[in-house]
């Protein structure tokens, strides 16, 4: 299949994957998700992710919640499924049958641990890159696969492979200025740091690839068009109201308390796979008191939009 999305920008939700008590999707779980964020605006529709569990899931499972995306989405936004394999075989291999599938993008991360040359980093995209008709997102996330590439690779995956999208992780600040400097006219950067989205965005970023999005998308939206408009007092007000509630998401490891919430929001999406685990009761009990607030705003958010 060749896609006809090269370049993305806004905010892309960043989607958990619902298990039901078999091992299957819960196709009904992921289908009321997104039509509550193509509702919202959402620009793309980003599962089998970091927000995914896709380390932990099955070759079966992961086909399994891209095949469900996909139907619900009825192409109706880009679906951008990811690569989180360290190796090339795995790789290679899911990135043909997603996209004969029907993705449109493909979010290849960093491959970590066998700790490559700057120039097997890449080798490795430029293998992928031959083996499918689809323009690829760099996921470069350094504190998870301890490997932050040069300035100088991040310009070649750009001249010379199928890198249009970069989902931008990094919390060094000069270096994602760097990027945006060097490669910005040509790939669409998405940060995917929410708790410094404003300041990305004021470098260069086209917008962001966000799980907190999944709960309150409309207020992302907000920010990011008030961002994108210049209006960059009222995005840094904006912001600073909703992180009391994202950081919230993010005091357990992502996606637990995500699943919860949504759990809460009567969009339940079970539990987490080993080795990483639900929200505690602590986490949940904390939602419990923040829901309301934060969703009295984003409904207030969807009624601007």
């Amino acid at each position: 299949m060749t896609s006809t999305v090269n370049k993305i920008e806004g905010i892309v939700s960043a989607t958990p994957t619902p298990i039901d008590a078999e091992g299957g999707i819960d196709r009904t779980a992921v289908s009321d998700l997104i039509e509550n964020l193509i509702a919202a605006n959402t620009a793309g529709i980003a599962p089998i992710g970091g927000t995914g569990e896709a380390t932990a899931l099955s070759r079966r499972q992961k086909r399994g919640m891209l095949d469900a995306t996909l139907e619900a989405v009825a192409g109706r936004v880009p679906v951008i499924p990811g690569l989180l394999s360290p190796g090339l075989g795995d790789t290679l291999e899911e990135a043909a049958e997603y996209a004969a599938a029907g993705a449109d993008m493909l979010m290849l991360v960093t491959p970590y641990y066998a700790r490559p040359t700057e120039q097997g980093f890449v080798d490795y995209f430029k293998r992928v890159s031959d083996s499918v008709d689809l323009p690829l997102m760099l996921y470069e996330i350094p504190y998870r696969t301890g490997i932050q590439l040069s300035l100088e690779t991040v310009v070649r995956l750009a001249d010379e492979t199928r890198v249009t999208a970069m989902k931008a992780c990094s919390l060094d600040t000069r270096y994602q200025m760097q990027t945006v400097e060097l490669v910005g006219d040509r790939v669409s950067i998405l940060t995917g740091q929410e708790d410094v989205f404003p300041l990305h965005m004021a470098m260069g970023a086209r917008g962001g690839m966000l799980a907190g999005s999944c709960i309150i998308p409309n207020l992302w939206n907000k920010v990011y068009k008030l961002c994108a408009d210049g209006k960059n007092a009222e995005a840094l007000a904006l912001h600073q109201e909703i992180m009391p509630f994202i950081s919230m998401l993010y005091r357990e490891h992502n996606p637990g308390p995500i699943k919860a919430a949504l759990e809460l929001m009567g969009l339940s999406h079970g539990g987490c796979l080993p080795p990483l685990r639900s929200a505690t009761p602590e986490v949940v009990e904390a939602l419990k008191l923040a829901l309301p607030a934060i969703l009295e705003k984003e409904k207030s958010a969807a009624n601007q939009n």
